[in-house]
């Protein structure tokens, strides 16, 4: 386990999950950024990432690795599902009670998890248990279109706790064009895509469209990497209990936190394409050209649109 002289030893609790957390302005480290709160207001971002890093994971654990506003919480959901060989809703507890972004409120908790632990975080690959990496644990990759994700992260952010009262247009000028939340969307998936590639680490990459339009075809492809048994008739049932309208009524969102009125945000339509509804021909021209440019050297291909 990784120094923790310096580490915030505090429960994760309903009091922290109920108090009000001010998002914004957002914390800068360097060219990133990351959302604001309690856990980087007390004791500080350089801190917090660095207990990241050197936290000493297990051979059994695994890590969700996700891009915001990617369908965390629903990919969350299956492989609970599945490490549990269950059908119940949060068998490996809420997404927050493991979420290495807040480690300072459940560190001190870990060696009390069973196994398989279940860990999600946001933070770019740099960033993450250096341990869990270099001795070629599981990670869970999940990714999206980078449009649709972007209006998704449009519409969560907006109202909530310090976010400005942004435009659709003062968002993507201010927030997208600078793509350095969390590291960057680029960033964020040149990296882990060449990780996968050069097999730098254990990671199956999985795309959010996939688990949409192909569910049985790519649950049954994470359950073979976890090495969980499974049968057709428990992937038809996971993907029934996961479907966005069950999701939406049973998983728990600790990201109530950041509403004025505590109210749920977190799940809205969950389809591919509603980013024609937003981006303007000017916008998705320019969008367009830098990510042609900024990933003209990586290999992935994302869709865009369903009919």
């Amino acid at each position: 386990m990784a120094d923790t002289h310096d580490v915030p030893q505090k429960v994760h609790n309903e009091s922290v999950i109920d108090s009000d957390v001010v998002i914004y302005p957002f914390t800068r480290l360097g060219e990133e950024t990351f959302l604001s709160g309690p856990h980087i207001t007390e004791h500080g971002i350089e801190k917090l990432l660095e207990t990241v890093r050197t936290l000493e994971t297990k051979d059994t654990d695994i890590l969700l690795c996700t891009t915001m506003k990617s369908g965390t919480h629903w990919c969350h959901e299956i492989l609970s599902m599945l490490l549990s060989q269950s059908l119940e809703y949060n068998t490996k507890g809420p997404l927050h009670h493991m979420y290495l972004d807040f480690i300072a409120y459940f560190f001190d908790k870990l060696d009390e998890v069973d196994n398989p632990r279940l860990f999600t975080t946001h933070l770019p690959f740099h960033h993450i248990p250096i341990h869990h990496v270099r001795n070629g644990y599981k990670i869970i990759y999940l990714n999206r279109n980078p449009k649709d994700r972007w209006v998704s992260n449009y519409t969560f952010l907006h109202g909530k706790l310090g976010v400005p009262d942004w435009t659709w247009d003062e968002f993507f000028d201010n927030i997208i064009l600078k793509d350095d939340l969390q590291g960057g969307w680029f960033n964020y998936t040149r990296v882990f895509e060449k990780a996968a590639q050069t097999k730098t680490a254990n990671i199956l990459p999985v795309k959010y469209e996939d688990l949409k339009l192909h569910p049985f075809s790519t649950i049954k492809k994470i359950a073979k990497f976890l090495n969980v048994s499974h049968t057709d008739d428990f992937i038809r049932e996971i993907i029934e209990k996961c479907s966005f309208d069950n999701i939406k009524k049973h998983k728990y969102d600790s990201s109530r936190i950041i509403d004025p009125k505590h109210e749920s945000t977190l799940f809205r339509k969950g389809v591919i394409g509603d980013w024609k509804n937003w981006f303007t021909v000017a916008q998705n021209e320019k969008f367009d050209e830098i990510y042609n440019e900024e990933m003209k050297n990586c290999n992935v291909d994302f869709i865009y649109e369903y009919k």
